[in-house]
């Protein structure tokens, strides 16, 4: 199951929809992803589809029930969460996925002098003004990404100017084969959840001649 939709069906879950059928309109869940009422809407027909989930449509919303293959997909993830907390000792994450061509929005991220100030105290040195982009693969990876979403990392608060507002971005130190860089947790991205950003001091793509497709392993420093 895609990243995206194992915390649709997460967040359903603890909407309580593992026990009885919870009523929940595709606005209000969008809410509570982050995400747009269309994307939430399309999340839940393919959830549907692929028989994680039961809905009737209501003038009100959708009366939504887990099935039995949700739940199963929503242990798999437990078991590997309860692995990764029983490891007291644990120093890293390990996040394997392939490598993509992003929207430019971690470069956009980067160039603000508000970020690049921070960004440049944290690696030591100017970034690269651009984002070594991947997407996550195997189960595992997708549960450790989720697993950062709870530990501390390093927060950079967002800000405001008189244009916009801008979010916060929680970063973690990380090695990319040799090459060292920071994993971006960006509030506000386009991007699901099984995507990671990385920056580095170097053009990642360039110093591990990397390319669209190559499989790479994130070493998470904790």
């Amino acid at each position: 199951m895609r990243g995206e939709l194992l915390i649709t069906l997460y967040t359903l879950a603890l909407l309580g929809a593992y026990k009885r059928p919870v009523l929940i309109s595709s606005n209000n869940l969008a809410k509570k992803l982050g995400i747009s009422q269309q994307t939430a809407s399309r999340r839940l027909l393919e959830l549907e589809r692929s028989g994680f989930i039961v809905r009737e449509i209501t003038a009100r919303g959708s009366l939504i029930y887990i099935t039995e293959k949700g739940m199963d997909a929503l242990r798999t993830l437990y078991e590997g969460l309860n692995m990764v907390f029983k490891d007291s000792k644990r120093k890293e994450i390990t996040l394997k996925g392939r490598v993509f061509k992003g929207l430019g929005e971690g470069a956009f991220y980067v160039t603000i002098p508000y970020y690049f100030k921070e960004f440049s105290r944290l690696l030591g040195g100017p970034p690269y003004p651009g984002t070594l982009n991947v997407r996550l693969e195997d189960e595992e990876s997708k549960a450790n990404r989720m697993l950062l979403n709870s530990l501390p990392g390093i927060y950079i608060p967002g800000f405001s100017n008189r244009k916009r507002s801008y979010g916060g971005v929680k970063c973690f130190h990380v090695l990319v084969d040799s090459e060292r860089g920071l994993l971006l947790l960006i509030e506000r991205t386009h991007y699901p959840p099984d995507v990671i950003e990385i920056i580095s001091r170097k053009r990642l793509r360039d110093a591990l001649k990397l390319r669209d497709g190559d499989l790479v392993v994130v070493r998470v420093l904790l």
